[in-house]
Parts: structure tokens; sequence; C-alpha cells
């Protein structure tokens, strides 16, 4: 099967790509019809996209919730998890310009990359982003976003598709572990908890591409494990909208459909699964 990977950097902002709103007649996805494309596209947000998001919201910084980058790990799925968890980390620190800690990940996703096999992909990738940064964070945040889109297309061409399952796995968990490390708490951080509402369309799209690699045994662990995460959401305060669907100048726009908010117990749930998963990796 044709299977492509992208990041929509042009898409609606994440807060307005799943429910969040109270008020579902507000909901407005925007999709852009690509007829010419027979695979499969999979709309899973880069790290960097989600965080330079969630860097001007109501939650606060926590640096010490990053991984360590100095750890060592056996065996090429926690190998390939952790090169995730990095990414993450990565965009965290850059949305938050803690650029002088984010230099210090290089070497631990070149020794990553090359233990997978894939450092004809990240080398290059990584080389030239240090190259062609400025020194102004801004600049930095961009060319790394650039650098995740183009290294996790490449491995789905040279059919690497097992490690990319893993590393997107990571990436997400660790995503949702600094997500919710920023939130005040349920309640207290309304913005963010709209962020994490808006994750379960990401993780249903990561499932999605996962679920063609499960054939190998980590990579069936772990949609399993997003599974167990996926059917927390089910416990949102939800309610659902006649979907309307129209076209405007070759696009089609979705509005209606269901809206959920979070509650204090999906909240807790979400919060004590993430972290489980987690430090299973990373420790």
């Amino acid at each position: 099967m044709n299977k492509s990977f992208i990041i929509l950097l042009t898409s609606v902002p994440l807060w307005m790509a799943c429910s969040g709103e109270t008020d579902a007649e507000k909901k407005e996805v925007v999709l852009e019809e690509k007829i010419e494309n027979p695979g499969i596209i999979y709309n899973i947000p880069s790290p960097a996209e989600q965080f330079d998001i969630i860097s001007s919201l109501d939650g606060i910084k926590d640096i010490k919730l990053v991984n360590d980058p100095s750890k060592k790990y056996e065996g090429s799925s926690l190998k390939a998890l952790n090169f995730g968890v990095y990414t993450a980390d990565i965009a965290y620190l850059t949305a938050y310009k803690e650029t002088s800690k984010y230099l210090n990940y290089f070497s631990s996703l070149e020794k990553l990359s090359n233990d997978l096999g894939v450092t004809d992909v990240f080398t290059k990738e990584l080389g030239d982003l240090a190259k062609n940064w400025t020194g102004n964070p801004d600049s930095l945040f961009k060319l790394s976003d650039q650098t995740y889109s183009k290294s996790f297309q490449k491995l789905i061409d040279i059919e690497k598709g097992n490690e990319l399952s893993l590393m997107l796995a990571g990436g997400w968990i660790e995503s949702m572990n600094l997500i919710i490390g920023t939130s005040k708490g349920f309640g207290k951080s309304p913005q963010i908890d709209k962020i994490i509402v808006d994750q379960k369309l990401v993780i249903e799209n990561l499932i999605g591409f996962m679920i063609d690699y499960q054939d190998n045994a980590d990579v069936k662990s772990y949609v399993d494990k997003l599974g167990t995460i996926l059917d927390l959401y089910q416990t949102m305060d939800c309610k659902t909208a006649e979907t309307k669907v129209s076209k405007t100048n070759g696009k089609i726009s979705l509005s209606g459909g269901d809206s959920c908010t979070l509650n204090q117990v999906t909240f807790d749930n979400l919060k004590a699964e993430i972290n489980k998963l987690r430090n299973e990796i990373v420790n």
C-alpha cells in the first residue's frame, strides 16, 4: 500500500482540528483535497508544530520534564521509541527558547540513528540543521520541523516503517507527557485542556498509520498500548451535532459532528497512563 506521512503546517490550529469547543457549530476543519494521490495520508502533526502553539498558551514551562539525553538504551525497540522521545524534547525546548540545551541532543540522535540503521537519513538532515542555524531560536524551530518531516518521509521510502512507527509512538507519548506536565492542572489551564482533547484525533491518525506495520511484535505492542489510551478518551463529556460538508475553491470543509470537553476523570486517567508508558520507555 502506498502510504504517506505528511506534516500539515498550513492546517487550522490544533484546538480547532478536533472538538475542544463546547459549541459544536463553532468547529470547522478545512481539508486539502488530494484526489491525485492514491495512497493514504495521515495527518500527524510534528512535536514542533504542537509546542509552537502550546508555548503561547496558559501552561507553565518546566524543562525538568524532558528526558536526559545522556541515557543509553539497549535493543532496537527502545532506541526507536527514545529517538521519538528526544524529537519531542527538542521541540519543547526549542519552543520555549532553551536552545542551548537543545544542542545537547545532537549526539544522542546521531548515535541512535546509527544503531537503528538509518544514519543515511538522519546524519545529513541533522548536519544541515546545525550548519544552517543562524543562532536565532525561531530559525532553529523552523529548521527542526523541516528536518522532522523530511526525515520521516524518507523512512517510509526506504521501508523502515517499523522503526518509524515506534519513533512516532515515542514522540507522541513524550508530547503528551510534556503537554500534561505543562498544564497547571485540570481546569486551571483551559487552553491546555483543549489541546489534550485534540490529541484524540492525533492518536487515531497515529494508530491508523501503525496498523499496517503490526506484523512486527514491538509495533503491535504499542498499537495495543495506544489503543488503551484512546479508550480513555471515551470518558470525555461529548455531544453530537449534525455534520455539514461544503466545498469552496477546491477545499472540503466539515463542520458540526462530535464536540467533546475534558473532565477530571479523563484528565487523571490520561495522566496516569501516559506517565506509566513514558516511564517504561525512558527508564
